[in-house]
């Protein structure tokens, strides 16, 4: 959603950062208004394919083909409307998975998280990839060896300080006078 990759809106200014991580809710679509930010899944073959996109036109039940609340989109850095594959091009409000809430400022936690689950699963089969059980497989032997290699190191603290010859617990104790 950066409109600077769009030079006709002549601006720098990004919505959403590519590869930001956002907060997103729940929300009922009968609730959405023009100019939200929606996620939701163009291609429900693809559950797993989730846009982010503005909502720009909604279509009361009425007036929808879908019998539900109809939202055409578009991304802030697109000259023109979505028009995905969908009957009359509009995205029914049973495939809105949520509304912006927030960005994470962490640059780039997203991409990171999507590279890493792209390391671990297979996007088109949702399965783990051998890869990714092996690297599982491998931090789990390296923290088991790592214990049984110097199994001491981590007992844990007393609660209370050591005790010193005539400083022990029940020798002291704090008075205070008017």
């Amino acid at each position: 959603m950066c409109q600077r990759l769009n030079p006709a809106l002549r601006t720098n200014a990004c919505t959403l950062e590519i590869g930001a991580l956002i907060v997103i809710r729940g929300q009922d679509p009968a609730t959405i208004t023009n100019g939200t930010i929606i996620i939701f899944r163009p291609y429900p073959a693809t559950p797993d394919y989730l846009v982010v996109h503005r909502v720009i036109k909604i279509y009361p039940p009425s007036s929808s083909t879908y019998g539900q609340y109809t939202f055409w989109t578009e991304g802030d850095a697109n000259g023109v409307q979505d028009g995905w594959d969908q009957p009359n091009g509009g995205i029914p409000g049973s495939q809105v998975v949520g509304v912006y809430q927030a960005t994470i400022p962490i640059p780039y936690l997203g991409a990171a998280i999507l590279d890493i689950r792209g390391f671990m699963y297979d996007d088109a089969t949702g399965q783990p990839k051998t890869q990714g059980i092996l690297v599982i497989v491998a931090l789990i032997v390296a923290l088991f060896a790592f214990e049984v290699a110097e199994p001491g190191k981590n007992k844990p603290s007393s609660k209370f300080p050591e005790e010193k010859e005539g400083f022990g617990r029940a020798d002291h104790s704090l008075a205070f006078t008017a």
